[in-house]
């Protein structure tokens, strides 16, 4: 209770301000376009901060518009230092999107970068932005000299200002329809680092390599804060497929510990040397579900098997994970360290006996405050401090937690609950790829309620062949897809984190099957 006591009367920044000054010259945060030490890193914090002061003072949320790089975690700092919430802006939307979130958050102030827009081609719309290259320039001698006497003399309490419970607004992910701006508090964020450091023992010698952006709930909270809050290292990729920069950064970087989803580390499989991923000692995997292919792959090529945890952005992010000398390899591993999790029945909402599934509730100092000016979405997720993931899943007698899809990858069809990534395996399996080269979906039916549909890639073969695997499998036939319900896409719909677009998919297939579209 103590501990937990504690935590809450801490900030962000004010961990950041004493893990510096402890750590002054080793290393903090690198790109490839340099390096700082937690020193300079704290010191340039506070210069920045300095010159945010007056022309932010009127806002209390500040939209930060950069990928992972030194500019966006010191942005990030100086933001937090000042009280203000952070809302990393997510640039691979749409521009009509984008606005969306910064007109729901009330954003009048944003931090970016011109070299950025203007090589992520987005159009000039953002009013009152203030550009990183001009803040830096910015900042006179003088002002490194007052940021340097204050980083080294000045009490903490003095230089962070603690004015918010919330430090961020993140947008969820949108896989399963308009994304919502989820609140986080310096509690949930620093109860999670928490967690996860009394498992996986990350040491002020570990160098993280990061290669998720900070919109991104699992490189905001891992990626970002992680490393500075422990006093590790961090090297951050402006583009998390870029192979060669993510290759280059881990060798250079001596990196040892690796978070992504299974979507880049398959990637990585193809495109980076095995001699680039030499130091590392940890590999996790989250963000969706990872096929044994990946695991198998990964560990021929690198000699290191990914682990898997699970999470979901109101969760700060981490719920469960498996780690080092804990590892059921198919299970998204142990609840972490104050994270409770139950299993309820879908109809009677009652918690059901190990290794029955149903849906997944999690209980913790990692539950959201809420969704963002949206009290009734966040009172259906969100009873008696228990949030209701929409994930499908089981606990066994190991106390290992299994997730078998989330509840809107499933169709009610005939009665049954049918899960769509369980017959994306056979399609997978069959074809031996651990690629998304098939993806299920589902259409509204008149006679069973719904009707499953197999989107697929070109590489995957023809309509005939994926229907003869299917027909030949051991699945119930309720589970088995009609010869009819076979669409031919050029790309999967994805998201920025790997994710498959479950709305876009979905839309496919209703597009497709309307009755002027009979030929799919």
């Amino acid at each position: 209770m103590k501990q937990k006591q504690a935590i809450r009367n801490l900030s962000l920044s004010g961990c950041f301000i004493s893990v510096a000054r402890k750590n002054w010259h080793k290393r903090c945060i690198a790109d490839s376009t340099g390096k700082l030490s937690y020193g300079r890193t704290l010191v340039s914090v506070i210069a920045i901060s300095q010159k945010l002061n007056i022309p932010a003072a009127s806002w209390d949320k500040i939209g930060i518009l950069l990928p992972p790089s030194i500019a966006a975690v010191l942005a990030n700092l100086a933001v937090t230092m000042l009280g203000k919430i952070t809302v990393n802006l997510n640039y691979t939307l749409s521009s009509k999107a984008r606005l969306d979130a910064i007109r729901r958050c009330d954003i009048k102030f944003i931090i970016s970068s011109r070299r950025f827009l203007k090589k992520a081609r987005i159009d000039k719309d953002l009013s009152n932005t203030v550009y990183i290259e001009d803040l830096i320039l910015s900042i006179k001698p003088i002002d490194k000299l007052k940021a340097y006497l204050k980083a080294r003399f000045i009490p903490a309490k003095l230089l962070t200002k603690h004015k918010n419970e919330i430090a961020t607004i993140i947008f969820s992910s949108g896989t399963t329809g308009t994304p919502k701006g989820v609140m986080l508090s310096h509690y949930n964020i620093l109860s999670n680092i928490s967690s996860i450091w009394k498992v996986i023992h990350l040491t002020e010698q570990d160098n993280l390599c990061s290669v998720l952006p900070f919109f991104h709930s699992f490189g905001f909270t891992c990626g970002l804060w992680l490393p500075l809050i422990i006093g590790a290292s961090a090297v951050h990729a402006f583009n998390p497929l870029d192979a060669t920069e993510v290759g280059t950064n881990a060798r250079c970087n001596n990196s040892t510990v690796l978070l992504a989803p299974p979507t880049f580390l398959s990637h990585y499989i193809k495109r980076i040397d095995i001699w680039d991923f030499a130091s590392l000692r940890l590999v996790v995997a989250g963000a969706e579900k990872l096929k044994k292919q990946i695991t198998d792959s990964f560990g021929a090529k690198f000699g290191i098997r990914p682990l898997q945890g699970y999470g979901t952005t109101e969760l700060s992010p981490a719920v469960s994970l498996n780690f080092p000398g804990v590892n059921k390899e198919g299970t998204v591993g142990r609840p972490l360290p104050q994270v409770e999790i139950k299993i309820i029945d879908l109809d009677t909402a009652r918690e059901v006996q190990p290794a029955r599934s149903g849906l997944v509730m999690v209980k913790g100092p990692n539950v959201m405050v809420g969704y963002f000016n949206m009290p009734k979405e966040t009172a259906e997720v969100l009873k008696d401090g228990w949030y209701n993931t929409g994930d499908i899943g089981y606990i066994d007698e190991d106390s290992f937690l299994t997730i078998t899809g989330r509840l809107l990858r499933f169709s009610k069809i005939a009665g049954e609950m049918v899960p769509h990534i369980g017959v994306e395996e056979i399609f997978l399996n069959a074809l031996g790829t651990s690629e998304q080269l098939v993806a299920v979906t589902a259409v509204p039916d008149d006679k069973k309620g719904e009707e499953l549909v197999v989107l697929h890639l070109p590489q995957a073969g023809t309509a005939d062949k994926l229907h003869d695997i299917i027909t030949k499998s051991s699945l119930p036939n309720v589970w088995k897809p009609r010869r009819n319900n076979y669409i031919r896409v050029e790309s999967m719909p994805t998201l920025a984190s790997g994710k498959l677009d479950v709305v876009k998919l979905r839309e496919i297939a209703l597009s497709a099957k309307k009755p002027d579209n009979p030929d799919t």
